[in-house]
Order: structure tokens, then C-alpha cells, then sequence
């Protein structure tokens, strides 16, 4: 813990220093005995809103799921000329997304063409930056660029708001 620098009173003696010193000690002690009291408390929220949500969590996955099944369905005629479906309570399409594919050989192939920049310390292959080779260079060391088109849903909140006041009134 950080030293303590009292802004007021004095220490006159190494027997008064020990004191001050048991009394950080006792004050520090039931600190941690608040804090632990805190954090049993914010576990216990948390384990609650986890059950109490399971549920909306789920129907959200599924309906998610029921959605990218109709744009998968209808993907030739939804997505021709575009990547997403703007719709009044919000959009759905697909976004395309790029990961490295390696294989057990590339760390050292990596090496062995000076490409040291894109080797992690952990001794692995630094994906990320591999991005930035060229196909011939991830060919050379025993990767592949794949690319494909990811599904996502987006709700529009304030339509589903302007929604949810037409039925209050």
C-alpha cells in the first residue's frame, strides 16, 4: 500500500509511530472487509440479471438466428447490388470480415524469410499484421487469406422507442 502522509498531528515517538502504524493496519482490514462485502453484493446482482436475462438473451440469439436463416435463404435476391437491408426497426446484411489462416510450419517459415515483424515473442504468427502481406508472401509461409461475409442484425432503438410511446398513448 501507498505510505501514509498525515496531514495534521505528530509523531514524537517510534512507540506512537506503531501505533499509527496498527491503526492503518485495523482501518486497512475493515476496507478490505467493505470491499469484499461490495463484491460478494455485485456477484450476486450479476449471477441474478444472468438468470433474469437468459431467457431475453435466447430469444434474441434465436431470433437473430431466424434472421440470418431468411437473408441466407433470400441472399440472391435481398443483397445483388447491396451488402445490408435497411428496414424501419433497424438493418441486417452481411460485412465482410478477413482473418489469416496458418499453419504449424509458418512461425518458422516466417523466420526463415526475415519476416521477424510479424512472429509474436509468444512464438506465434502475428495475424493481424500478416494482413498487410501480399497472398504470394502468405503462400510462402504456409498461410491463407480467407475472406467471407459475416452475418449481423442491427436493431434501430429509436424507431422501436417512437414504437413503444405510440402504444403508451
Amino acid at each position: 500500500m501507498a505510505r501514509f502522509k498525515p496531514s495534521v498531528g505528530k509523531i514524537e515517538t517510534l512507540e506512537e509511530a506503531n501505533l499509527v502504524l496498527k491503526e492503518i493496519g485495523l482501518l486497512e482490514s475493515e476496507l478490505e472487509g467493505i470491499d469484499a462485502e461490495a463484491h460478494r453484493q455485485i456477484t450476486e446482482i450479476k449471477s441474478i440479471a444472468e438468470k433474469d436475462g437468459k431467457p431475453l438473451r435466447k430469444r434474441v440469439a434465436d431470433l437473430a438466428a431466424l434472421l440470418g436463416a431468411y437473408a441466407e435463404y433470400n441472399k440472391e435476391e435481398l443483397f445483388k447490388d447491396r451488402k445490408t437491408v435497411d428496414l424501419s426497426f433497424g438493418a441486417f446484411g452481411y460485412r465482410k470480415s478477413t482473418s489469416i489462416s496458418v499453419k504449424k510450419t509458418t512461425v518458422e517459415l516466417l523466420k526463415k524469410l526475415n519476416l521477424i515483424q510479424y512472429v509474436r515473442s509468444k512464438e506465434e504468427p502475428d495475424k493481424e499484421a500478416m494482413a498487410a502481406l501480399d497472398d504470394e508472401t502468405l503462400s510462402q509461409v504456409d498461410a491463407v487469406r480467407k475472406v467471407k461475409d459475416d452475418f449481423f442484425c442491427q436493431a434501430n432503438r429509436e424507431e422501436i422507442n417512437k414504437e413503444l410511446l405510440k402504444k403508451q398513448v
